[in-house]
């Protein structure tokens, strides 16, 4: 009789752990009106620009929605990136990123590690604008777990940096160039 009872409880105790994992996997994750600012860049640069993002994520279907709106920037945007993994206050890094004065005038480039990007340059027309000072971008980011992962999602290791057109007066590159390839203004992928 105890042996029942015990595989009872048993069964009873792997069917509520699947109910919790099923609804961990119904869940959805959400955000809105998280900060974009130069004050998150690494390092901070000096701007009036800024922004908001609103993030939604479906484990079920394992896809972040987003919305990037952004304002007053210095100039018009050439590239908006999906960055990661690294926590706030740190930037991911691209250990094969090699700055050369030909790389680092074409806004396709940085030395941060892209998941995800939109760019308005080409290898001929280096500087094509992407959007204006003023703007929005709606899109979705696929969780594959291998290139972007969900764990490293829920533990806020995604950025969005908007990149812009800007040279900064008085210096050399690449300093002068950081707003292209650094961002001027990011923000911290915060889903709860």
């Amino acid at each position: 009789m105890k042996s029942a009872k015990f595989t009872a409880f048993i069964f009873i105790l792997a069917l509520a752990a699947c109910d919790n994992e099923l609804d961990k996997r119904e869940r959805s994750y959400s955000n809105t009106g998280l900060p974009i600012t130069a004050a998150q860049n690494v390092p901070n640069l000096p701007t009036a620009g800024s922004g908001t993002l609103d993030v939604e994520y479906t484990p079920a279907n394992k896809t972040l929605n987003y919305k990037i709106t952004w304002s007053n920037l210095t100039d018009s945007v050439l590239a908006i990136r999906i960055n990661g993994p690294a926590v706030s206050g740190f930037n991911s890094v691209n250990l094969t990123f090699a700055p050369s004065p030909s790389v680092l005038l074409n806004a396709t480039t940085t030395p941060h590690v892209v998941v995800q990007e939109f760019v308005g340059s080409t290898s001929t027309v280096p500087t094509k604008a992407l959007y204006g000072k003023n703007g929005s971008l709606t899109g979705s980011l696929f969780i594959d777990g291998v290139k972007v992962k969900e764990e490293l999602l829920l533990s806020r290791q995604y950025y969005v940096s908007i990149h812009t057109k800007t040279i900064i007066p008085g210096l050399q590159p690449p300093a002068s160039l950081a707003y292209r390839w650094l961002g001027e203004i990011r923000g911290q992928i915060i889903v709860q």
